[in-house]
């Protein structure tokens, strides 16, 4: 199992920014006692509540849980004490994700397809339906048209 760095990461930071647990609540709009009880490990906030922190923080969520933070150097920037910020799940999910991603796109394209195919064969029948009715239209003429011949046969044989 991973190692969480979230509670001590987050008691970190705010250190490192000298900000109090009021100014990080307010600013996240949660409750101190609930930072409070972030950073003492009393219950982990929800993944709407990581986004804000992380954002507040400018860093990312991956980074906040799995990456042990150990200070901020002079330009403002992490200091992690693993070198590879993302331990080997996060970049297998990642790569996983962007796998999910490509898969998405080729089906969302096949299903664009697909329904091309369906207006298509839609259109084909209403052509098919039209020639039916076309045809109909015909033979009703020539059944007229045999009537009315059969009519001046049987005149001019009388």
């Amino acid at each position: 199992m991973i190692k969480s760095y979230f509670a001590e990461n987050l008691k970190n930071l705010r250190k490192y920014h000298k900000i109090t647990l009021e100014d990080l609540a307010d600013a996240i709009n949660v409750s101190k006692s609930a930072i409070s009880d972030y950073e003492n490990e009393k219950f982990s906030p929800s993944l709407i509540v990581c986004r804000k922190i992380a954002d507040y923080f400018k860093t990312s969520i991956d980074i906040l849980e799995f990456s042990e933070i150990l200070e901020k150097n002079e330009k403002n920037e992490l200091i992690l004490a693993n070198k590879e910020s993302h331990p080997k799940q996060i970049l297998e999910a990642k790569e996983y994700a962007e796998v999910l991603e490509k898969q998405k796109n080729e089906l969302m394209l096949e299903l664009r397809l697909q329904k091309q195919k369906a207006e298509s064969l839609t259109l084909q029948m209403r052509l098919q339906e039209q020639l039916k009715a076309s045809k109909l239209s015909e033979i009703e003429l020539l059944k007229s048209q045999i009537i009315l011949l059969q009519e001046k046969i049987t005149l001019i044989q009388k």
